[in-house]
């Protein structure tokens, strides 16, 4: 008699968590952008298999949109508070440039700007027109919140604020020294004065 008994676990493999593989797939799209990452390192980051990533999320294109929408989610929400809060124009263009700052260092491990920098590395015409419509918006926000706080020049101002803050993600991909951005971003606020 085998007193040993062996018994072998069948079934359906485990689902995928949806949110936390959802933040993995950001956090990769968002350090080698949409042409760089390949399924094979979605389903190794997510621990799940090919099959299972299309089951839960659709094709890539489908989960660089999701991951697109959770990255717009979180930076306008951080935004928002910003541009609410701010009473004045040289106030909103200093905290919206803390903001990015400490948005791209903290919340996004130095990956950089998904809506300013993810149009890199994407040659897909559907990923192109919704990276360029979220840019497009963020700079409507950042422009109509100037002109309510009485800016002179809302619109060039808002143009500006833009490029400063991609130049911001770029430079926080590349330096590692934080004290470095600081003082480049004080540099920024004071030559801006509104």
């Amino acid at each position: 008699m085998n007193d040993t008994n062996t018994f072998t676990t069948r079934g359906r493999p485990r689902k995928l968590d949806t949110a936390a593989g959802l933040k993995k797939a950001l956090t990769l799209f968002q350090k080698y952008g949409f042409e760089n990452v390949s399924v094979a390192e979605l389903s190794a980051t997510l621990n799940a298999t090919a099959t299972s990533i299309y089951a839960t999320y659709g094709n890539k294109e489908a989960l660089f949109l999701k991951a697109l929408e959770l990255y717009k989610t979180q930076f306008l929400a951080s935004l928002e508070k910003v541009l609410t809060e701010s009473q004045n124009p040289s106030e909103m263009f200093r905290n919206s440039l803390e903001m990015c700052l400490e948005f791209y260092l903290n919340e996004n491990h130095r990956s950089g700007c998904l809506i300013l920098q993810g149009h890199l590395f994407c040659r897909n015409k559907t990923l192109l027109d919704e990276i360029s419509k979220l840019q497009n918006e963020l700079q409507t926000r950042l422009k109509d919140r100037l002109q309510k706080l009485g800016s002179e020049s809302p619109e060039e101002l808002a143009d500006v604020l833009i490029t400063l803050m991609g130049g911001i993600a770029l430079s926080v991909k590349s330096e590692s020294d934080e004290d470095k951005l600081y003082t480049t971003l004080e540099f920024f606020c004071t030559a801006f004065e509104c």
